[in-house]
């Protein structure tokens, strides 16, 4: 579940491999792997680049929870605060 998670913060924030390779020095040919192929494993220096890339999804990331009173959400959690926040009810 964790990798499921990492792909939907990368989706998510429409970063692109080659920025992640600029950003986190893993190769942009790995972020193509871990994208696209179901049965490559997710490495531990793969989790803690996406986790320092976007602290504010670190809880979910590794255990799928969220806690916004500590700016701890979700991707799905902030596109539903934006939509509420557009229509006025966030």
């Amino acid at each position: 579940m964790i990798k499921e998670r990492l792909i939907a913060i990368i989706k998510w924030k429409g970063i692109k491999n080659p920025e992640l390779e600029e950003l986190t020095g893993i190769s942009r040919y790995t972020w193509q792997n871990i994208r696209n192929k179901p049965d490559r494993a997710i490495k531990e220096e793969e989790i803690e680049a996406i986790a320092a890339l976007y602290p504010e999804y670190r809880l979910w990331l590794i255990s799928g929870e969220v806690a916004p009173e500590i700016g701890q959400t979700s991707p799905e959690y902030d596109e539903a605060n934006a939509t509420l926040k557009q229509r006025g009810e966030g």
